[in-house]
């Protein structure tokens, strides 16, 4: 159809498309910026500008009990914690329900939220349950919630009750512990 017009003609078809292309924009902007009470001013400084929250995470290391937070902070299935309930942390974790660590002293629970990336810590905590770790990483802490991202876990040793001594020579000189 363009083919067949003179250049006039199709200088004319390309003034009439801005001119409607102007009319819209007019007429939204009108609209957009509350009509006859438009103050240009204003409506730069609220929708251009932003401030920029300062962060809330630090660095942490936490050594503590890896629990499943729900039963723990719940209390509905017994205390949530301890070598007793692993079974039903272990059958929580592998269900969803995020884990978290149990701080020694305060008893304060730190929610492991992720690891690299965008990865929740279930997998990560799953070989740890019921037992204490030592976890370095970052928390954001808000409002009396704990978010933890961890960076690297390490179990702590366990502590023998035993003596450590070389086993002696002669098995009838073993003592038992008092």
């Amino acid at each position: 159809m363009a083919e067949n017009q003179t250049p006039a003609e199709q200088f004319t078809r390309k003034k009439a498309a801005l001119l409607a292309a102007l009319l819209i924009s007019a007429v939204a902007i009108y609209f957009l910026a509350d009509g006859p009470n438009f103050d240009f001013v204003h409506w730069r400084r609220k929708y251009r500008q932003f401030e920029i929250a300062k962060p809330r995470v630090k660095p942490i290391k936490v050594t503590g009990e890896v629990v499943d937070a729900w039963c723990y902070a719940s209390q509905t299935m017994g205390p949530g914690r301890g070598e007793g309930h692993k079974a039903c942390a272990l059958a929580c974790s592998y269900g969803g329900v995020t884990m978290g660590i149990l701080e020694d002293g305060s008893k304060d629970l730190y929610i492991a939220a992720k690891t690299k990336g965008y990865h929740g810590c279930n997998e990560l905590l799953i070989p740890y349950v019921a037992q204490k770790v030592t976890v370095t990483g970052w928390v954001g802490d808000l409002g009396g919630c704990r978010m933890l991202k961890i960076d690297k876990v390490e179990a702590v040793p366990i502590k023998s009750s035993f003596p450590t001594k070389a086993p002696p020579d002669h098995p009838e000189e073993v003592q038992p512990p008092k």
